[in-house]
């Protein structure tokens, strides 16, 4: 079992209430948006102090957080009520998953009490949010390790890639113009992913290697694809 198997039932569990589900944004394992609702949830394969610990540091972002471990074998409330009230009185909710392969789900046993903090991480609060903004479709899973994240960032080269995939080479502000980023000159000019090359003066291509990048990421790809396309009618 890994914290990677506890990700798809804890996140029908919040889609299913109408939230905007996110995975692995800024450390955070999921986020999930509704309105004004700002919640996380770390997931994890064992209720630890380390894990608490996790807890307590994101309610510095203001957010209702929750603990997800997977539901005891031998659970029965008597034996847990004294960790219950641990988990209470630090102000978090807890998730209990039960994993049946297809048939696996999430229960919220209780939720996070409002948590006051008196130094609030407004600054980390505000890049989380940028972040679950800047992301279009969610092709990540929560609590996975060594594994390739689709950030905001990435999307926006994505976009961009398709852009002068389709319509060849052209300047920062066309590629704005259609859509692109607002910042897609530093994203041409900086080329992190070695995905653009400059062809002229302000003039930029995508190179062999967007194209190959462009495959990495085949269901980002057919969504801006298709965006573009549809731009075009």
């Amino acid at each position: 079992m890994t914290e990677q198997e506890l990700y798809p039932p804890v996140r029908n569990l919040f889609v299913k209430r109408g939230y905007k589900v996110n995975a692995e944004v800024k450390d955070c394992d999921m986020t999930a948006v509704k309105d004004d609702e700002f919640i996380i949830v770390e997931l994890k394969k064992n209720l630890s102090v380390a894990l608490l610990a996790q807890g307590l540091k994101r309610q510095r972002t203001g957010a209702d957080v929750f603990i997800a471990v997977p539901k005891p074998k031998q659970y029965s409330l008597k034996k847990f009520r004294s960790t219950f009230s641990v988990i209470k009185k630090l102000e978090l909710g807890l998730i209990f998953v039960s994993l049946r392969g297809e048939h696996s789900f999430a229960e919220i046993v209780f939720e996070p009490k409002p948590f006051n903090f008196t130094r609030k991480d407004n600054a980390k609060r505000k890049e989380i949010m940028e972040e679950i903004n800047g992301r279009t479709i969610e092709t990540n899973t929560g609590g996975v390790t060594g594994t390739k994240i689709i950030t905001a960032y990435t999307e926006k080269c994505i976009h961009i890639a398709c852009i002068l995939d389709m319509y060849g080479e052209m300047s920062a502000k066309k590629v704005r113009e259609l859509g692109g980023a607002d910042n897609a000159y530093n994203i041409l000019s900086m080329n992190v992913y070695g995905w653009f090359e400059k062809v002229g003066r302000g003039i930029y291509a995508i190179t062999k290697e967007g194209r190959l990048g462009l495959m990495e990421y085949p269901e980002l790809e057919k969504y801006y694809t298709e965006l573009l396309q549809k731009q075009q009618d």
